[in-house]
């Protein structure tokens, strides 16, 4: 699922000739210093395959960590995600 994502994301940035911005997400259980640096490492994982895909680092920036409320069922997708967004 993962791929297919990149492959479709990658191939609109292609097509709109377009710039993106991605933000990762996490919640705030836990150490907030660990969890920043989780939605950091995400994004820059997001970064690293629509380079692979062929999208220049030039066109990418990356964004600050957002932390999200969670439930008391502890940590969601909500906080487990990188959000691409056109620029």
């Amino acid at each position: 699922v993962a791929n297919a994502t990149i492959t479709a994301a990658a191939e609109a940035i292609r097509k709109d000739n377009a710039k993106v911005a991605l933000t990762g997400y996490t919640d705030k259980t836990g150490d907030v210093a660990a969890n920043e640096k989780l939605a950091k490492d995400r994004a820059m994982a997001v970064r690293d395959a629509l380079k692979t895909a062929g999208i220049a680092e030039s066109g990418i920036e990356l964004r600050p960590p957002v932390f999200v409320e969670v439930g008391a069922g502890g940590p969601n997708q909500e906080a487990r995600r990188v959000e691409i967004n056109k620029l």
